[in-house]
């Protein structure tokens, strides 16, 4: 049996454009991030980013919720992984592209909708950068928190595999 990786025929965008210059205005930073498929796919729309800080949205109309109208806990952390690689390659300012190596989640309380997502850059060594991360439901009460490392790589790409076929 094979299993379908994109029912719905949506076109599959495997890379995405370059960060903009460390020196770029927010606006081009916050535009970058929302053109990521990821941030797409996941709903979340990046409002403000800069060296130390950045704020997203999760909006709820692109995925089911749970029978007490909370965000999955799953799709809460990878809105938080999304958030962070975002907030690695701006805050490291000298790489290219961020990998996550290490991230801990905690749920303190259902994620009712609209959810705010804020991330802090937290400098690191030379190759690994933290980031942490809050989220707030609907109320403006936490509802989670994240806290991840991620390899700088220096501007190396990683290509996807060719698809099989």
């Amino acid at each position: 049996m094979s299993v379908d990786a994109n029912p719905g025929g949506v076109p599959a965008v495997t890379n995405v454009s370059e960060p903009p210059p460390p020196e770029a205005p927010e606006g081009d930073w916050t535009d970058w991030a929302n053109q990521m498929p990821s941030v797409v796919a996941l709903g979340l729309e990046c409002t403000a980013v800069d060296e130390g800080r950045a704020e997203f949205v999760l909006d709820s109309r692109h995925f089911p919720l749970n029978a007490n109208g909370a965000v999955n806990g799953g799709l809460l952390v990878s809105a938080a992984d999304q958030v962070m690689g975002v907030m690695a390659v701006r805050g490291a300012r000298s790489h290219a592209y961020a990998f996550t190596i290490s991230m801990a989640a905690q749920f303190h309380r259902s994620a009712m909708p609209p959810v705010l997502v804020r991330a802090e850059f937290v400098p690191g060594g030379k190759r690994v950068a933290f980031v942490n991360v809050e989220m707030e439901g609907a109320d403006g009460v936490r509802c989670a928190s994240a806290q991840g490392a991620l390899r700088m790589s220096a501007g190396e790409r990683v290509e996807p595999a060719a698809p099989e076929g």
